[in-house]
């Protein structure tokens, strides 16, 4: 089945997460970039990352994890774009959970029980690698944010 996309691209989940992967492999720092749950039926991309070489400057931690959803939906494609390290978890989450919030939101979750933090996210596109992209450009300073 293919769902048809903004602007008229047509994309399976498997094409479109393989653009996303095609994407995350030129991410600096990225390593083991691997379909979840298999290559056979993707859900997720998901990729290791060296965070100093990623932020291109000294860190308190090693590494994170950058993990990528897409669902295309007839409506709305649900897109998700979460960082994952020792400390903290962060994403772009676009899906019907916090409607209040608009179409996207920022997460972030902490472990240390506390209530996670959401704000809007103002990120109005479907394409998933364009999505991905606008990401990409935020993440380096909401990881920096938490580096206390």
């Amino acid at each position: 089945m293919v769902l048809f996309l903004a602007g008229g691209s047509g994309y399976t989940r498997r094409q479109g997460l393989r653009r996303v992967k095609e994407r995350l492999e030129n991410v600096p720092g990225a390593s083991n970039i691997r379909y979840e749950p298999s290559a056979i039926k993707p859900t997720a991309v998901v990729v290791n990352v060296d965070i100093e070489i990623f932020l291109e400057e000294p860190f308190p931690r090693d590494t994170g994890r950058l993990e990528v959803v897409w669902r295309p939906r007839e409506a709305t494609d649900l897109q998700l774009v979460q960082w994952i390290d020792d400390a903290v978890s962060l994403g772009w989450h676009k899906d019907r959970d916090h409607s209040d919030l608009g179409t996207t939101h920022f997460q972030r979750e902490t472990g240390d029980g506390a209530t996670p933090h959401r704000e809007p996210a103002h990120i109005e596109v479907e394409a998933p690698v364009s999505f991905l992209e606008i990401c990409l450009d935020r993440l380096p300073d909401r990881i920096r944010e938490t580096s206390d």
